[in-house]
Parts: C-alpha cells; sequence; structure tokens
C-alpha cells in the first residue's frame, strides 16, 4: 500500500531571494511559484520590504521586492502572536535572525515545507536545523539545489541560474560546475 507523499512547498529566506534581485531575476522567480509551489514567512517579506531602522530610506530593492511578492503566488505565511510558531520563533530569536526563526518557528510544525537558505547559522549553529525540523532528510536545500530544481522542472532557464548563483559570493557544491556545463547555454 503506498503512501500519499505531501506535496513539497519550497519556503524561501531572504538570502534565497536577494541573489534573484541582483541577477534581475525576481519575476522570474515569481514566475516559477506559478509552477513549483513557494512560501514566504512575514517575517522575511518584512527584511526584503522594510528598512531595519525607521531612520533608514526605503531602497528601490526594497520596493520591487513589496510590489512583486505581495499578491504573487507564492504563499504569505503569518506567524500569529501567542501561536507555537511564535513561541519557538521567541526562543530561537537570541540565535538567529528573525526572518530565519520564523521560517524554522513555520518548517519545524509543517511537513510539506523545504526551508530554502544559505543562512549558515541557522542550519550548522544553535537551532541545529537539521534536528529541529521532523520528517525525512532533505528539508532544507541550499541556493545552488533550490537553482537546480527550478531548471530542472523547467521553471527556470539556465542562463538566469547561473546569474542568480553568481550573484552571490558562494562557493558552489561539487556537482554544480558538471551540472551547469551539460545545460544549454
Amino acid at each position: 500500500m503506498s503512501q500519499s507523499v505531501p506535496m513539497v512547498q519550497y519556503l524561501l529566506d531572504a538570502n534565497v531571494v536577494i541573489p534573484f534581485q541582483r541577477a534581475g531575476g525576481l519575476k522570474a522567480l515569481v514566475a516559477a511559484a506559478n509552477s513549483v509551489p513557494m512560501a514566504i514567512v512575514d517575517d522575511v517579506l518584512e527584511e526584503l520590504t522594510l528598512p531595519r531602522k525607521p531612520t533608514d530610506p526605503e531602497t528601490n530593492l526594497m520596493k520591487e521586492a513589496d510590489r512583486e511578492l505581495r499578491g504573487s503566488s507564492i504563499e504569505l505565511i503569518e506567524v500569529l502572536a501567542g501561536s507555537e510558531e511564535d513561541a519557538t520563533r521567541t526562543t530561537l530569536m537570541a540565535f538567529v535572525d528573525r526572518g530565519e526563526v520564523a521560517s524554522i518557528a513555520v518548517a519545524s510544525r509543517r511537513l510539506d515545507l523545504v526551508f530554502v537558505t544559505e543562512d549558515v547559522r541557522a542550519v550548522q549553529g544553535k537551532p541545529r536545523l537539521y534536528r529541529e525540523l521532523p520528517g525525512e532528510v532533505g528539508r532544507i536545500l541550499g541556493l545552488h539545489a533550490f537553482l537546480r530544481v527550478l531548471v530542472e522542472r523547467g521553471a527556470l532557464s539556465a542562463t538566469l541560474a547561473r546569474a542568480v548563483a553568481a550573484s552571490r559570493d558562494l562557493d558552489p557544491p561539487l556537482w554544480w560546475a558538471g551540472w551547469t556545463a551539460s545545460l544549454p547555454p
């Protein structure tokens, strides 16, 4: 008897959205969400759309993120005050930024979510995200693996995937060079 596997939805961290912006590909990311389910936690959306301090100016990137992400097919997940997610977020705030801890809090209670992040502190630091997320292995992806998912599902061009990866100063995984070399230019 086969068990049904829940539909996977990719929970985006700010450090995954920003490289799309830097590469001029935010609209493409939003369009990809029409065929590859994605979500973003309200705290992450705030990191992308609001200045850190009230005295800081709103940037063009913030305006673009606000315009493109709100009302898109990327699900906005709110962490409600007093909820279990809020309690987890509060506990973890000492270790990682607000967006990451809100994402960890939500993903720890929803087995359908795969957290996409490049925040090493969230993955390897005190919160020990691998231990916090129940379910199967693979509930966390880095940027390169997420780009591969999007390209292989036909939701993103290989050219844009390369540009997004290059917009961030990250060491690519060992498989990246061979995989991208096998793709059309």
